[in-house]
């Protein structure tokens, strides 16, 4: 007979290992740490992950989804770039505002040289971005020469590497107003409207 599974420990397990890898980096969020911090045994959570690598990769693979996810649906449900562009980035504010440990996962990783998002995910964003590039061509509101690339670090990456600094304080601030984040928005639609 199988064992039940116990949401409530997977989830401890989830937010743990988030926890360690933006406080230490993968390197310093071992299994041992993970399983302490998560309240459960080592032998528990290896029933789910063969390694802290898969563990990890699961987590990044979730999070990644979930901004896929939200640029699907953007496209799914609006025709003007400047607004599917604006609410993306609006929604990774709004995660890191919500859990910023999951903003901070996602960056952490995205600068690791041993982890990459999985190839399917990389191939959905390529062609969600391949959809962006051709709804702003259509509605003239963005450059037809982009690419892919261009459209993943200006709707995607900047808005993360901006709310890193800001929740690193690297320059000294900690916080963003709402004004700061339409200017990050501005700055992203800007860099990619016609020349």
């Amino acid at each position: 007979m199988a064992r039940a599974i116990d949401e409530s420990k997977l989830n401890r397990i989830h937010a743990a290992t988030l926890q360690l890898v933006v406080e230490h980096g993968y390197g310093g969020a071992s299994i041992v740490s993970i399983a302490r911090r998560a309240g459960v045994a080592e032998g528990y959570l290896y029933r789910f992950y063969p390694s802290k690598h898969e563990l990890v990769v699961s987590l990044l693979f979730n999070k990644v989804n979930q901004l896929i996810s939200k640029l699907k649906e953007l496209l799914e449900n609006d025709t003007v770039t400047r607004s599917i562009i604006e609410q993306l980035i609006l929604g990774i504010f709004e995660l890191a505002e919500i859990e910023k440990n999951d903003i901070l996962f996602i960056h952490s990783l995205m600068h690791h040289y041993h982890f990459q998002i999985s190839t399917s995910q990389r191939e959905e964003i390529r062609l969600l971005c391949e959809q962006v590039i051709a709804l702003g061509g259509r509605n003239g509101e963005l450059e037809a020469s982009l690419t892919p690339e261009e459209v993943y670090t200006m709707c995607f990456l900047y808005p993360i590497e901006f709310i890193h600094l800001r929740i690193k304080g690297f320059l000294g601030k900690t916080d963003w107003s709402a004004e700061e984040k339409q200017r990050v928005i501005t700055f992203c639609i800007n860099s990619l409207k016609p020349v």
